[in-house]
């Protein structure tokens, strides 16, 4: 069940004479995923620096995992109402634009910090869950940018609290 509009994603690029063009504008369907909220990635690169010389649309390819090592990965989360996430970690820097609705993002510490639309939040492979307390849905705008895993002295902090197989989207199912 959709919970806002599918968002529009416009992608630009060059022709064969280096002018620039729209080589994408299409809707990317938010699908229902089993961590209870909706997913659409808009976009993956699998290298940083990225290419922008050849168009291929990353989109057509399913995205495995909450982040990739190698890239960025620009995803839209819908989150229903009254629904609480698990708690998780990935091996990235993640930037989160809450755009609709109000989130809790909450840490390991038990620290609580209540989000409205406009704000972001910067997470730097902390563990972390989101809970939307209103009778409101509400939609993120997430970067999942690759980074090291945190490291605490010894001890390295490294993805959890997630199966792959259930963040997976978009693309072609295998």
């Amino acid at each position: 069940m959709s919970l806002f509009p599918d968002p529009r994603r416009i992608v630009t690029g060059h022709d064969d004479a280096g002018k620039a063009i729209v080589v994408a504008d299409d809707t990317i369907s938010c699908e229902p995923t089993p961590i209870k909220c909706n997913f659409a990635v808009l976009y993956e690169t699998h290298q940083f620096p990225a290419s922008n010389d050849e168009w291929i649309d990353p989109v057509n390819d399913r995205t495995k995992n909450l982040a990739n090592d190698k890239g960025v990965v620009l995803r839209v989360v819908d989150f229903p109402p009254r629904t609480e996430t698990m708690f998780h970690r990935t091996e990235s820097l993640d930037f989160g634009i809450l755009h609709e609705g109000e989130m809790t993002c909450h840490l390991d510490d038990g620290v609580r910090i209540d989000m409205k639309a406009g704000d972001v939040c910067v997470q730097r492979g902390t563990i972390h869950g989101w809970t939307n307390y209103s009778d409101k849905p509400a939609r993120v705008y997430f970067i999942l940018t690759a980074a090291h895993p945190a490291k605490v002295g010894n001890t390295v902090l490294e993805e959890a609290g997630f199966q792959r197989g259930n963040v997976e989207s978009g693309g072609a199912k295998s």
